[in-house]
């Protein structure tokens, strides 16, 4: 037992505040592992690549099925009514505005750099997505599921079904190595470049710049449209210039307006769509349009009129 100065004896009270010191230093520790336990957790997730987009860059079988395999059925957010009512509402809102907001509004959308949105007449084939022409605001893009895991706009698949049949027909082999992208798998594919052109020495902002011309900055992609794929030669996957030299991709290139699709990036474009020669990356645009396109041997910046920026 120990004692006070006086001589007594420490009470029974004070024993049993030992205990409870001796309990919370216990919690205490408890507490401590948990939180110790939710930083690694925390660490590991940001370090994790999403799985979607491991998926996307995974290499899978390329074959489309004749039948479209879908889990859930074709997956649209937006109905016919909603998209109707939506137009009405805004050219309801739009008559109210005044003169001045409206001039104000064309003046900001034309200033030199401006991200716009590029929806002609309504037509969904044609809706321009680049470095200054951005993802519609809510754009919700009916999707079917391929039997590689991957996913089209629905409405593009009957063309794109008979394109690649087509392909396999003549002899050749197409892989399509990606196709619709989500937000996330946009931003993780943008920020896994910029990464890369760091390693190469550049500055963040320099990394950004080049990144921007190899991955499209997330909302300014066509993938997210679903209208966008990239289609390689099975025996040859690498995404660079010589795959304009495969049998395969020539030709795909000389065919592809019959199907509705262009060759979305040509070699002497890049000034116009800001973006480097990609042998490999077809755009859906309908039949009329790609035809007319590829007669006069221009990009879809050119066509819509859209190429000054």
């Amino acid at each position: 037992m120990l004692y006070r100065s006086d001589g007594r004896g420490y009470s029974e009270p004070n024993r049993n505040n030992r205990a409870v010191i001796i309990i919370a230093i216990i919690v205490g520790l408890a507490i401590l592992a948990g939180v110790t336990v939710l930083v690694i957790k925390g660490y590991r997730n940001k370090n994790r690549v999403p799985e979607e987009s491991a998926e996307e860059i995974s290499e899978i079988s390329s074959e489309i099925s004749s039948e479209p395999d879908i889990t859930e059925g074709s997956e649209t957010a937006t109905s016919e009514t909603e998209e109707e009512s939506s137009d009405e509402s805004s050219e309801e809102e739009s008559e109210e505005e005044s003169e001045e907001e409206e001039s104000s509004e064309e003046s900001e959308e034309e200033s030199e750099g401006e991200v716009v949105t590029t929806d002609v007449d309504g037509d969904w084939r044609l809706i321009l997505v680049n470095p200054w022409n951005k993802l519609p605001d809510g754009y919700e893009v009916p999707v079917i599921k391929l039997s590689n895991g991957l996913y089209v706009d629905e409405r593009a698949y009957p063309d794109l079904q008979q394109f690649m049949d087509d392909c396999r027909a003549a002899g050749h082999s197409p892989y399509i190595c990606s196709a619709y992208r989500t937000w996330d798998t946009q931003v993780y594919l943008y920020n896994n470049q910029v990464q890369q052109w760091i390693g190469y020495g550049y500055d963040e902002d320099e990394a950004k710049v080049k990144a921007a011309t190899v991955v499209a900055i997330p909302g300014t992609s066509e993938h997210q449209l679903g209208l966008a794929l990239d289609i390689v030669d099975t025996n040859e996957r690498q995404l660079n210039s010589t795959q304009a030299n495969n049998a395969t991709q020539q030709w795909m290139m000389e065919n592809c307006w019959k199907y509705g699709f262009i060759l979305r990036f040509p070699e002497d474009k890049e000034d116009i769509t800001g973006i480097i020669y990609e042998p490999w990356h077809y755009r859906y645009v309908g039949k009329e349009a790609a035809k007319e396109i590829t007669e006069q041997g221009v990009c879809l910046e050119e066509y819509l009129g859209k190429e000054d920026h």
